[in-house]
């Protein structure tokens, strides 16, 4: 198991935010739900750009915890709903 597979597992396991900053800066996306409604948070090939997706709005920021800081799922804080998200998919 390489790098990438440990933290994306601890990730899963934990729902670390080290793990996620970590994950998303090297380009990974992860799918998550909340309350049953559907996000995707992904980076662009852009140096430190990082959008998380609802449907077809998308919230866009300069660095992943810029994204932790300021986003909102479902007018929450980003960091407040990420306690109930259940991660669906690490790509």
């Amino acid at each position: 198991m390489d790098l990438h597979d440990r933290i994306a597992e601890e990730l899963d396991r934990t729902k670390s935010l080290a793990a996620l900053i970590w994950l998303v800066q090297r380009g990974r996306e992860v799918e998550f739900t909340v309350e049953g409604k559907g996000w995707f948070l992904s980076r662009s090939r852009a140096e430190r750009f990082v959008s998380l997706w609802d449907n077809q709005t998308e919230q866009s920021f300069d660095s992943v915890e810029e994204l932790l800081e300021n986003a909102a799922i479902s007018g929450t804080p980003f960091l407040t709903a990420w306690k109930d998200a259940r991660i669906e998919t690490i790509f």
